[in-house]
């Protein structure tokens, strides 16, 4: 009899030391930790450029082409920081700027061998955003325009940096391993820039495809619209010179697993094409300006672990200006080579 009160007491003591045990497994086991509510990355990046402008002059015996060619440096960064400010709400902060210092292949002058043009821009999105299905949101952003040979041409000058605004909607669709993203809107400068040109604005539509193969490696495809025009100044009496640009870019991204890391690198090219010169004395004058550029940049993330979670959960969007472009009227000037023609 005293052996089994014995093991009875024993099995209590065993069962009531489990019982205090699991209790404490099932408070310390880890609980799932909540997306962050800010987040965001840095990125710098560089590479080669090349930019041409080719002027095609028609009349009745037929059409005469001259193009001019320039290689050059590119140098950009940008910096996004998202933050929700509702379970179904985020806000995006945009700055984002890029340079290229060009050589020409013959000195414009005794005193000209190189130029540089440059852009920036600051803005910010706001969006209703469900990680699981999409996004669909607003934006809007200021930024500064100009250089290259457009500064460089006396009385036919652009004024050098041009103010310029742009809005517009966006919206992005999830899947499992790809992200679809549109975006539209209308790109303008802010105030008259010269006696020549009056103001330059432009209505465009872009989209972009990415694809995951890995959670931290990611393949990206973009192209875009846009359809502006020149208002010409006193000289034009309110003429003006309409133009298209489109845009193409390629890109992938490989994120280091153990560090907050990751390297790109990226082909873009663009090309702005001018309707039939208004102001020319004679003959037909048609204007193309063409970009290439090849670019490896690094990226810093903050508050997030994979591309595919920033991609759903944190700094996903971007804002691709007509009138920041290198092919825009503002960074090389249209009238080049038509003022050379005349």
């Amino acid at each position: 009899m005293r052996f089994t009160k014995l093991l009875a007491g024993v099995a209590g003591v065993l069962f009531a030391a489990s019982t205090s045990e699991a209790a404490d497994m099932a408070v310390k086991a880890p609980q799932p930790q909540p997306a962050p509510t800010a987040s965001g990355y840095v990125e710098v990046y560089g590479g080669w450029a090349r930019t041409s402008n080719t002027i095609t002059e028609c009349d009745t015996e037929g059409c005469d082409s001259i193009k001019s060619r320039f290689n050059g440096w590119a140098l950009g960064g940008a910096g996004r920081a998202n933050f929700w400010i509702a379970p179904d709400m985020s806000m995006q902060l945009d700055a984002q700027a890029e340079g290229t210092s060009y050589n020409t292949p013959f000195p414009l002058s005794e005193e000209i061998s190189h130029f540089s043009s440059h852009s920036y821009l600051v803005g910010g999105h706001f969006n209703w955003r469900n990680p699981n299905q999409g996004l669909l949101g607003v934006f809007a952003a200021l930024g500064d325009a100009g250089g290259g040979l457009g500064s460089i041409l006396g009385e036919f000058s652009t004024g050098g940096s041009q103010r310029h605004g742009v809005f517009g909607g966006e919206a992005q669709w999830y899947g499992p391993q790809w992200t679809l993203y549109v975006q539209g809107g209308y790109d303008t400068t802010t105030r008259t820039i010269t006696e020549v040109f009056d103001s330059i604005h432009a209505w465009f539509v872009r989209g972009t495809g990415r694809y995951f193969v890995t959670p931290n490696f990611k393949l990206e495809a973009t192209g875009m619209y846009a359809n502006g025009k020149i208002d010409f100044g006193l000289i034009g009496d309110g003429l003006t010179w309409g133009f298209q640009t489109w845009l193409w870019q390629a890109k992938a991204e490989w994120r280091f697993p153990t560090s907050p890391f990751s390297v790109f690198a990226k082909y873009q090219g663009s090309e702005t094409r001018y309707d039939s010169f208004p102001l020319a004395t004679s003959d037909d004058i048609k204007v193309k300006v063409t970009d290439h550029r090849v670019l490896l940049g690094l990226r810093l993330y903050m508050g997030e672990n994979t591309l595919l979670f920033n991609d759903r959960r944190g700094a996903t969007l971007d804002i691709i200006d007509p009138l920041g472009l290198p092919t825009s009227p503002l960074l090389t000037n249209p009238l080049q080579g038509i003022v050379e023609c005349q």
